[in-house]
């Protein structure tokens, strides 16, 4: 307990040091969170426009829809606003950059998630919150319970972009790929997973943990079943697992830079 709590003040530690950070430039920081929730609104006006065509799709209908995209959004904002560097930390391995977290008594996969934060990721949590604050008008335990499946869609959005950027350690240069593989799991999480069937359905609740986010946490959120949260978590849990146990064996493969670096 008395570890666990050490972690969460480093994690808090860090984010405030962040948020400081990029606070120091106001109006850059409020534009990239407004130009975000700008572009993220955008695709609500799609789908409203769609669904007044087609009132329903393979049982989901706009409200479905937008609850998708509400728990991707709060879920994508907090993975990358809290966990920055899970996106963008395979140039770090494969230049031999790593050092300065390894030489720090701090796990080193923590520490390098949370010592980066994405700006623009602020945009999508505020709007995941109001998007199903209007939509769904939740009573507070209701708001309770999305938070929990949001906060579990982000652990596997962290994970899963973890998992991909730690391909540097076997691929060397291997940003290209985590992105585009980042970039299937964003696609496939804001679109109605029964759109899908046969093989594709299969890999949209493994390789690619979409179903986990765009699938049982709106049948959550719709029907409130306990075990569709507690599937949701018990995935996250298994996700973070998995990504903490392949960055520990890609770094038995890991080749120092030999890099002299300081951080202020």
């Amino acid at each position: 307990m008395r570890r666990l709590r050490s972690e969460l003040g480093f994690l808090a530690a860090y984010f405030r040091a962040n948020l400081k950070v990029a606070l120091e430039y106001r109006v850059a920081f409020w534009s990239n969170v407004l130009a975000m929730f700008l572009n993220d609104v955008m695709w609500v006006a799609f789908w409203a426009i769609f669904f007044t065509r087609f009132p329903q799709v393979r049982g989901y209908d706009l409200r479905d829809v937008l609850t998708i995209w509400a728990v991707a959004g709060l879920g994508f904002g907090i993975a990358t606003g809290v966990f920055g560097n899970c996106s963008r930390y395979a140039p770090i391995v494969a230049e031999g950059r790593l050092d300065f977290y390894l030489l720090l008594p701090r796990p080193p996969l923590f520490h390098l998630l949370v010592s980066h934060m994405s700006v623009s990721a602020w945009g999508d949590v505020l709007f995941g919150l109001a998007v199903y604050v209007a939509v769904a008008r939740p009573s507070p335990g209701e708001l309770v319970g999305f938070l929990v499946v949001s906060l579990a869609a982000g652990t596997i959005i962290a994970a899963h972009a973890t998992l991909a950027n730690a391909l540097a350690f076997w691929l060397g240069h291997a940003e290209g790929v985590a992105q585009q593989v980042m970039n299937a799991l964003l696609m496939f999480s804001t679109y109605p997973t029964t759109l899908f069937s046969g093989l594709v359905r299969v890999i949209l609740f493994t390789a690619i943990p979409a179903g986990f986010i765009a699938y049982l946490p709106v049948r959550f959120l719709r029907d409130w079943e306990p075990w569709q949260r507690a599937t949701v978590v018990a995935v996250a849990l298994a996700y973070a697992v998995a990504a903490w146990w392949v960055f520990e064996r890609g770094l038995r493969r890991y080749e120092s830079g030999n890099l002299m670096a300081m951080r202020s």
